[in-house]
């Protein structure tokens, strides 16, 4: 049997990352979390993703900090960015933040998940 895809989530505010462990494992993805920029880039080493959903706005370190961090390590630097937000977002701010792509909160979890599929080809 296949591998299941490996999903980082990485959000601060823990009833999402809960909610999202859940409904990737409803679709067939394994999920992995962190609710800091740190820790999402150590468990991105530690269990490198097929992609990353990120939030945009967490603190500390910021969705746009921890996309460019992921992007400059070369064992990471290809795995698509799925950038969660409150706010819609140009393909300009996405190429700022080198991300691929973005998903509105509240998000409507097809959309979502047919977004996951596409970038992992699961």
């Amino acid at each position: 049997m296949p591998e299941k895809p490996t999903i980082l989530v990485v959000d601060d505010d823990q009833p999402i990352v809960m909610l999202m462990r859940k409904l990737l494992a409803e679709f067939g993805f394994q999920a992995v979390t962190a609710i800091s920029g740190a820790e999402a880039i150590q468990t991105a080493h530690a269990h490198p993703p097929a992609l990353v959903l990120l939030d945009k706005n967490m603190p500390g370190m910021s969705g746009a900090e921890v996309a460019h961090a992921l992007r400059a390590d070369p064992a990471l630097a290809r795995v698509p960015i799925l950038i969660l937000s409150g706010e819609s977002m140009s393909k300009k701010e996405l190429e700022e933040m080198k991300a691929d792509a973005a998903v509105l909160k509240p998000f409507d979890v097809m959309v979502l998940i047919e977004q996951i599929r596409r970038y992992t080809g699961a």
